[in-house]
């Protein structure tokens, strides 16, 4: 007996035909109890029908079909055979056992089927075999077309009900709600010269009363309209609830007063002296009070006496914020949340999320804890260094912005600095000779969040105080590669009146360490509207569509791509509810504020499909150079098939390795997130030209595939129609194996590398704050009037929204009970009746071989500590492109086994197949 998954999850068969002639199926079928899917499956009978997919009826040139079949509801039956007679051909249906389970539907077929119930729902499940649309058998090609077509259609007026499967495309008009006021208004999304955006899904209902162009919405924030294929597990939904809910009783709630989280017993010496060079996870587990000791003494020394100013006040008479913040973590028991923090909180999390907080601080006292950021595990000054600054900045949760920075550039860029510096032009001119030097090493860089000032004028108020940033980075010679920030420019509208351009450099001190602040604060805001919403959720979400539009699910690239899509029309669903709602998460806690969208349309204009391919990408920002290669003249599938075989795991005394030929050399080799990224990269396209090895033979069989063509045209004009530039047509099976390899990494590589590592930096406040309520105090201030840590505690945010962002940080880097991880299942293993799946299977195991051979590279790597961007003045080794393929596979059913296991801490590794939290 062999598996089969039907086309939406609901349906999972099991066939076997031991002869042909007499069309003998066999099977097992669990019909779905739960209440999104009882009107569907299990009603007072389930009837079906079979197809045969070799012979033909030429009336209505699909295949044969049988009578109607009933299994009645409730009743076992158990080897009770039933007499099926077809059109022409004898059909005989034996052993059917009826069970009712909690989650799904099986049933065997080894041909097409119609499950008919009362309530008129209607759909057809697949045969276990794929084809291209050229290669499919006679009996099928009709009910192949009938099925898209279905998909194509668009959705019945009014709203839809949950079993409905319709596929269509909306613009972003679900975000704001008017019927509240001016203040929850948003601009419409998408079709717009002015907001360009990506499609989403369509939801099908009603418009607003007073406005006709926005969505209104459901009633019920987590009964929103997604199809029944594309729906989380129950499970798995209520997961993220709780994980929810448990984050927000850990931070939220007061802190108490207990001894600092690093006091205990201090060990000897020698012991901290070496965790100070080395990551403590290397050596040992134990404190490192020693460390703090020595940290926070330098750090409460009196200032320089060279800048004139008198010395620090004494510690204790302070109130250090840092201190504070630290108490968000350690163990406590709480009872309930403050009053106004319960206030705010009804207006940012859903009201089944609130009351699930309140409920469980009422039953008991809570003994919760937390674990440290991985960015203070070790010290909780690490962030502040300019090393530490820059490592995150190719290492860090967005290392996607940074870029080489060009002669001519710099060129321009100095006319802007000459006007805001105010210092010493000694120090000026000698900067522009470092950054000179560096540029003709190819080792000055810039992280440019400039785009942002012409938003300002908006953005700042209402307790935000913003700049546009520019920041210039210079990296070290080699073998250490150290990069540092040596300039900031920050940038406010000329018409401004809170505040006035500046051009700092390191010499300013304090000064410098609060620029660094708005920096980072720019960049965070970035990272979570552009690098992980848009670049990821959003513009995945068309060819997710298109997919189930066009691509049936009997092609093999709908097969590829199908498990890179799991769960992520469900869950960018959840974020329009609860994140980039107006007056939601995200605007309550990024500086961006109600103007957070509306900067992600903007930046969308820069977006381009052509430049999502991780070795396209580092080209494109100067990050890479294309390796030059001695030309070979072969035919364009020969020479394809060669270039990816060299792509392969060592065996034998190099098992360690992962020997990639990569189309693009580094500039800076020790760049962990191209490096990891690049051989990740190489491991998918080599799967990916193997699996369409198996199914294209040649470009014309590109050319022919009508579903590719149309679907590809669909993403281009239906799906991404704001954006006319960057796309290339399909026409060769290179440019298809580019496609669908730069498709898998932006879903697997690029959304491990911008989420899973949030807690670890984003959870300590202080390294990436979302918002500041300071601009930078003039120089005389610092050292006569401004008590440092009342400036910085007044700078940050204020401690609800600190805790806020903790939770969410925490939320959004925990993988879920459920997830499966990129390499753990082919789909040979999921469809197992495919054509040639020995070679798929081969192929396949090839490509698990590789990410394990990736996996002790990463581990090799982060051993060589003379990498410093590796682990860096933090010491946090560089996981998050670590596959983490000995992960175990989620049980597939409770008749296996199934269980909740024990939650583990977030531990900054492992790449899943699908955007899917």
């Amino acid at each position: 007996m062999v598996e089969t998954m039907g086309c939406c999850g609901l349906l999972q068969a099991r066939c076997h035909r031991h002869d042909p002639q007499k069309y003998i199926i066999q099977g097992e079928i669990e019909i779905d109890r739960s209440p999104w899917f009882s009107l569907c499956a299990s009603g007072s009978s389930v009837v079906f029908r079979l197809y045969s997919r070799d012979s033909m009826d030429p009336t209505t040139r699909k295949g044969i079909e049988s009578e109607n079949t009933f299994v009645m509801k409730g009743k076992e039956l158990e080897r009770k055979k039933h007499e099926v007679l077809s059109m022409k051909v004898p059909m005989k249906v034996i052993k059917f056992k009826l069970k009712f389970e909690e989650r799904k539907f099986h049933y065997c077929c080894g041909s097409w089927v119609y499950p008919i119930t009362k309530t008129g729902f209607k759909r057809i499940f697949f045969s276990d075999q794929l084809y291209l649309p050229t290669k499919t058998p006679q009996g099928l090609v009709e009910l192949r077309k009938k099925e898209l077509q279905k998909l194509q259609a668009p959705g019945p007026k009014g709203e839809w009900n949950p079993w409905d499967r319709i596929y269509d495309y909306d613009v972003y008009n679900n975000l704001g709600d008017p019927e509240k006021g001016r203040l929850y208004d948003r601009p419409v999304l998408g079709d717009s010269t002015n907001f360009p955006y990506p499609r989403r899904l369509k939801t099908g209902y009603l418009n607003c009363q007073h406005d006709h162009s926005r969505e209104s919405g459901p009633a019920r924030c987590f009964q929103f309209y997604v199809p029944p294929d594309e729906r989380m597990s129950d499970e798995k939904l209520q997961e993220l609830k709780n994980n929810f809910v448990e984050a927000l009783i850990r931070f939220l709630p007061p802190e108490p007063t207990l001894p600092h989280l690093w006091d205990g017993e201090c060990p000897d010496f020698v012991t901290k002296v070496a965790h100070f060079f080395v990551p403590k996870a290397a050596i040992s587990k134990k404190d490192v009070r020693f460390i703090r000791s020595i940290i926070d003494f330098c750090r409460k020394l009196k200032l320089p006496s060279s800048h004139g100013g008198p010395s620090r006040s004494d510690p204790s008479e302070e109130q250090d914020i840092f201190e504070d913040i630290i108490g968000f973590f350690p163990d406590k028991e709480v009872e309930e949340l403050d009053d106004s923090d319960k206030q705010r909180l009804e207006k940012l999390v859903p009201k089944e999320i609130l009351d699930q907080v309140v409920a469980t601080l009422a039953l008991k006292r809570q003994h919760v804890s937390a674990q440290l950021p991985s960015i203070i595990a070790e010290e909780k000054f690490a962030s502040f260094a300019d090393t530490e600054f820059g490592r995150q900045m190719l290492a860090g949760t967005n290392p996607v912005r940074i870029r080489r920075l060009k002669k001519e550039e710099f060129s321009l860029l100095m006319e802007s600095f000459q006007k805001k510096y105010q210092g010493n032009r000694n120090d000026l001119k000698a900067l522009e000779v470092d950054v000179e030097e560096a540029i003709k090493a190819s080792s000055a860089f810039i992280l440019d969040h400039h785009y942002l000032e012409q938003f300002l004028k908006m953005i700042n108020g209402k307790g935000v105080c913003a700049y546009a940033t520019r920041t210039i980075l210079i990296a070290d010679e080699r073998p250490y590669e150290t990069i540092k920030p040596v300039a900031i420019e920050l940038s406010l509208s000329e018409d401004s009146d809170d505040g006035c351009s500046m051009f700092l450099v390191p010499e300013n001190d304090l000064i410098w360490e609060f620029a660094k602040f708005h920096v980072a604060s720019n960049d965070a805001a970035y990272h979570q509207l552009v690098s992980h919403w848009l670049h990821t959720h959003a513009v995945v979400e068309p060819f997710i569509i298109a997919t189930r539009r066009q691509l049936s699910v009997m092609h093999p690239i709908h097969r590829l791509l199908d498990p890179h899509f799991k769960d992520t029309l469900h869950i960018n669903a959840l974020a329009r509810a609860v994140f980039l709602n107006a007056g939601g998460i995200l605007e309550t806690l990024l500086f961006t504020g109600e103007y957070s969208m509306e900067l992600s349309s903007h930046l969308y204009k820069e977006w381009r499909f052509d430049k999502q391919a991780l070795p396209e990408d580092l080209l494109e920002r100067g990050m890479a150079k294309r390796r030059v290669r001695d030309e070979v003249v072969s035919g364009p599938m020969e020479q394809v098939g060669r270039d990816k075989s060299s792509n392969k795991a060592a065996t034998g005394a190099e098992q360690t390795m992962f020997e990639v030929d990569a189309e693009v050399e580094l500039v800076l080799e020790d760049y962990p997130y191209a490096k990891d990224g690049i051989e990740i990269w190489t491991a998918i396209e080599t799967w990916v030209t193997e699996y369409c090895n198996v199914f294209y033979h040649n470009d014309n069989d590109v050319k022919e595939d009508e579903e590719i063509q149309e679907w590809w045209n669909e993403i281009k004009t239906r799906g991404h129609k704001d954006r006319n530039e960057g796309w290339y047509d399909i026409n060769t099976f290179e440019s298809l194996v580019k496609a669908l390899t730069t498709l898998i990494w932006i879903t697997s590589g690029l959304h491990a590398a911008v989420n899973f590592g949030q807690y670890g930096y984003g959870g300590w406040p202080p390294n990436r704050p979302m918002l500041l309520r300071k601009f930078l105090p003039k120089e005389e201030e610092v050292y006569e009037e401004v008590n440092i840590m009342k400036f910085v505690e007044e700078m940050l945010p204020d401690k609800f929204q600190m805790k806020l962002a903790i939770a969410v940080m925490d939320l959004l880097s925990r993988h879920t009970s459920e997830e499966v991880y990129l390499g753990q299942t082919s789909p040979q293993k999921e469809w197992p009746l495919i054509e040639d799946q020995s070679i798929i299977q081969k192929k396949f195991k090839e490509f698990r071989e590789n990410l394990e051979a990736i996996e002790r590279n990463i581990k090799e790597r982060n051993k060589e500590y003379i990498l410093m961007n590796r682990w860096g003045h933090a010491k946090i080794p560089y996981k998050l492109l670590y596959p983490d393929t000995s992960k175990p596979m989620p049980p597939i059913s409770k008749e296996k086994g199934k269980h909740q296991p024990e939650k583990m801490d977030i531990n900054e590794r492992g790449i899943p197949n699908s955007i899917s939290i």
